[in-house]
């Protein structure tokens, strides 16, 4: 895929649940592609390493990509954390684990797939 020309999240910084596959991989690769670092949650379950495996060997082909005519990548870095996002903690740690890393965080992309059904108004 070529890169982006629009570069909209350059020197955002980001933190996606749930992503390592589906809809939160697709966000956090293009989000890369934009120039924007991205914290990524996932569960850390062994049957699911392949996934995270692959997500970085993306992202490192994103950050090989070169933007016309320079020699350097304006790709965004991924960081990953593992944990349980039904745990209130698990967010808490997240945010505060980017925020260590780049010292701010302008999005946050709740995109786990967590369900719990309730009534509509409660």
């Amino acid at each position: 895929m070529a890169p982006s020309r629009w570069r909209i999240l350059e020197g955002k910084v980001a933190a996606i649940t749930g992503g390592t596959t589906g809809i939160g991989r697709a966000i956090a690769l293009e989000y890369l592609r934009q120039g924007c670092n991205v914290a990524i949650n996932h569960l850390g379950l062994e049957r699911d390493e392949v996934h995270k495996i692959t997500l970085f060997e993306e992202a490192a082909a994103i950050k090989a990509e070169k933007v016309e005519g320079e020699k350097i990548s304006r790709a965004g870095d991924l960081y990953e954390i593992a944990g349980d996002v039904t745990k209130p903690e698990t967010g808490t740690i997240l945010v505060q684990k980017a925020v260590d890393k780049w010292g701010k965080l302008d999005i946050f992309v709740a995109n786990a797939g967590v369900f719990e059904p309730a009534e509509f108004l409660t």
